[in-house]
């Protein structure tokens, strides 16, 4: 395989580049985590949300046995039977002592009761009063009973009596809106710390108005929680409010008053962690919180996993007596009518009252998730790691390997994540390093992108007069496995020379000498591409050809004697079109030589080419010169013999050429091995005794096996050679040492 190009030699150094991309990227995010820039902020919070989804959607926990919460739903059901809601509070009140008849140990009630219910009573005593002429007999006695009754129809007492007897939590809405203030506020949460803290101080949410409690209710139950929910950025509730701000002060949720309640503690502790809010300990019971005092809602299953009975059952005594005992009961409603119905990670449509519910159950029952909170100094360390790591891993890399890489680690943050859900009850949210190692990826990817097609467009302008359009389309789909450098490699190459060209450019005026340059290079540039082979460059009548690069090409010296053998078998082809176009014919000589030589972009700043350079294109050049001496068509050395062995070889001559100091043996091909007949295999047995003759000094036998030999095919010119150099050795022998070998030392 060819050397990977080092293109930032021309383009700068890319991966010190693509290093500076990453850092970037990995500073970008630093700053957004530091800053809270509120747009990427959200999408982050919207992947991790995503995230979560994903996770608890493949692994529902498994919800508590203890306590037993209870949903007692105003369903349809209900609606029907009772009347329209809202219902009377005397209605309400009858529920909840059912409630504590069947064995209710809390209530928590999902409803906001901030307003007076109308005392019919005291309203027609107003009416009859501003109607004075109306003649009612014995006016001031009907007057006199209606104010006496109206104690005793209002139904807002008796609600008030019933919470006097009664554990029931009472819920308040808070509002945005700082001009909506109605009805009273409990009071607020009380609390210790383990650090000094106060309201202020916390990053909690703060509301601006409230849909309190009626003052009455309130001072027949002190115990109340606000029922205000924010979901996330998406819409999607996944956490809830346990505590918020208001007027400076800290107030609870429902479900955490509600928890307080069935659990008989008063006072909370909030647990802090250098200033930051970590969770909330009821007695012996850690509930984890971000700082801005919300957690995680537990989601044990689809809508109605826990217990739902109809409110309309427990009025009238439809239930089993035994069913709710020693449970806490959440009263709310789950029809849609009622816009208590939210988007939450397992559904569209999950019932608030149900969220509530879970939480309570998830609170007592210490089955809440917790949530790793990234402090600012421990974000910033992990984004830098994860940043520099893979800084410097992603240049090295090619576009598949950032692919892989950046896949293979997003899939394990992602399985990390799910196996701390499902094992240790804990949520990582990981969507700021996912966003870091995708943002890394796919800046490096646009940058290699980019500057992988500035390699092809290099590459197709280099080497496309080099090698054929096919094979430009091969280099161009694999860049980085070939290069523009200078590199050293084994390979084949070739030189081609017209014979006798001064002579028939002599003959010939400029426009004559084009066309028959024209006419034999083309088609014999068609060949030598077929085979794979690249151009180097045409210099006057001869053209220079070599194979294994810029193509990889393992059988490189196989296609160049293939390309050398159909070059002779075309040129009476050749030779006819130059008949048709009144040029003379032409014969060649090919020069092949396999070794290693230097190949790449060279030249100067001015004008570069794809060329070789090296010994062993010297030597193809001296064996085409030598083609004239043998009257060989093609004359290759002993490498390309060796790595061409479909062919068949007649070992020519061991020759010592100019440039080179140790002497090599010269071949020509004879044709296909396979499709050698059996005379021309004959001719070369006997060919090869007649040269081991002549190099083991046997004169006599050596001239009688070539002189059979010459007389059998006498247009083979080495034969003829051979028995020359054999008169001339018997009448001057050879020196003491002789080793066969011929001089050739001029060019």
């Amino acid at each position: 395989m060819l050397k990977k190009p080092h293109y930032w030699i021309k383009f700068g150094n890319t991966r010190f580049i693509e290093i500076l991309f990453s850092l970037f990227c990995t500073a970008f995010l630093l700053v957004i985590d530091l800053y809270n820039i509120p747009f990427v902020t959200s999408f982050i919070m919207r992947m991790d949300g995503q995230i979560y989804d994903q996770i608890i959607n493949l692994n529902w926990h498994p919800q508590p046995q203890n306590p037993r919460v209870v949903i007692i739903n105003i369903d349809e059901k209900s609606v029907q039977k009772e009347g329209r809601w809202p219902w009377p509070r005397d209605k309400m009140a009858d529920l909840i002592t059912k409630l504590k008849q069947n064995g209710v140990v809390t209530i928590g009630l999902d409803i906001v009761m901030s307003e007076a219910e109308i005392n019919y009573a005291l309203g027609l005593q107003k009416k009859l009063e501003q109607l004075r002429s109306i003649a009612v007999p014995d006016e001031k006695q009907f007057l006199f009973t209606l104010k006496t009754l109206a104690p005793k129809i209002d139904n807002d007492q008796t609600f008030a009596q019933t919470l006097l007897d009664h554990n029931v939590v009472l819920g308040f809405l808070f509002q945005h809106e700082s001009d909506v203030k109605k009805g009273t506020l409990p009071s607020p949460l009380v609390y210790q710390s383990n650090e000094p803290i106060s309201a202020s101080q916390l990053p909690l949410y703060q509301f601006e108005g409230y849909n309190g409690v009626l003052k009455l209710f309130l001072q027949a139950s002190t115990q109340a929680g606000f029922v205000t929910n924010l979901p996330d950025p998406d819409g999607v509730v996944r956490h809830s409010l346990v505590l918020a701000n208001y007027d400076n002060k800290i107030y609870p949720s429902l479900a955490l008053k509600t928890a307080m309640s069935y659990l008989l503690i008063d006072e909370a502790q909030l647990v802090m962690n250098n200033q930051r809010l970590d969770g909330v300990k009821l007695g012996g019971i850690f509930i984890p919180t971000n700082s801005h005092g919300q957690i995680l809602v537990p989601f044990w299953g689809k809508a109605g996993t826990l217990d739902y009975y109809s409110a309309t059952d427990i009025l009238h005594n439809q239930i089993d007596k035994n069913d709710l005992d020693s449970s806490i009961a959440i009263i709310g409603s789950s029809m849609t009518l009622l816009a208590d119905l939210h988007d939450s990670p397992i559904a569209s449509l999950f019932p608030g009252v149900e969220i509530v519910g879970n939480i309570v159950q998830g609170m007592v029952g210490q089955q809440l998730v917790s949530e790793y909170h990234w402090h600012a100094t421990e974000g910033a360390i992990v984004l830098i790691t994860f940043g520099i790591i893979f800084s410097l891993i992603f240049p090295f890399l090619g576009i598949l390997g950032k692919l892989v890489v950046a896949l293979t680690t997003v899939f394990l943050i992602l399985g990390t994540a799910f196996l701390l859900y499902v094992f240790k009850n804990f949520y990582l949210p990981s969507a700021l390093l996912i966003a870091l190692i995708i943002l890394q990826a796919i800046i490096n990817y646009a940058y290699s992108y980019v500057l992988e097609r500035r390699q092809k467009q290099k590459i197709n302008q280099l080497f496309g007069q080099y090698v054929p359009e096919q094979y430009v389309k091969e280099l161009v789909e694999s860049p980085n496995e070939h290069s523009m450098e200078g590199q050293t490699l084994n390979m084949t190459v070739f030189f081609a020379d017209i014979r006798n060209f001064t002579t028939i450019s002599e003959s010939l005026d400029a426009t004559g000498v084009k066309h028959l340059l024209n006419t034999f290079f083309t088609p014999i540039t068609e060949i030598i591409f077929r085979h794979r082979g690249t151009i180097d460059k045409y210099v006057g009548d001869m053209i220079v050809a070599f194979w294994g690069a810029p193509l990889a090409d393992d059988r490189h010296a196989y296609n160049a004697v293939t390309a050398s053998m159909e070059i002779f078998q075309h040129l009476p082809e050749i030779n006819e079109k130059m008949l048709d176009s009144n040029l003379p014919q032409v014969n060649i000589g090919i020069g092949l030589a396999t070794g290693l030589m230097n190949v790449g972009d060279m030249g100067s700043e001015f004008r570069r080419a794809y060329t070789v350079l090296g010994d062993t294109v010297n030597l193809a050049s001296r064996l085409q010169d030598l083609t004239k001496y043998y009257q060989s068509n093609i004359l290759v050395n002993d490498t390309t013999c060796l790595e061409s062995s479909d062919f068949l070889w007649r070992a020519i001559d061991k020759v010592s050429v100019k440039g080179r100091k140790t002497a090599l043996t010269i071949y020509q091909p004879i044709g296909i091995l396979a499709e050698a007949s059996s005379e021309t295999l004959q001719e070369l047995e006997q060919y090869n005794s007649a040269l081991a003759d002549y190099y083991a000094q046997n004169w006599q036998s050596a001239e009688a096996k070539f002189t059979t030999l010459n007389a059998q095919n006498p247009h083979i010119y080495i034969y003829q050679i051979y028995l020359e150099r054999i008169a001339s050795f018997k009448k001057t022998p050879p020196k003491k040492g002789w080793s066969g070998v011929y001089n050739h030392l001029h060019k």
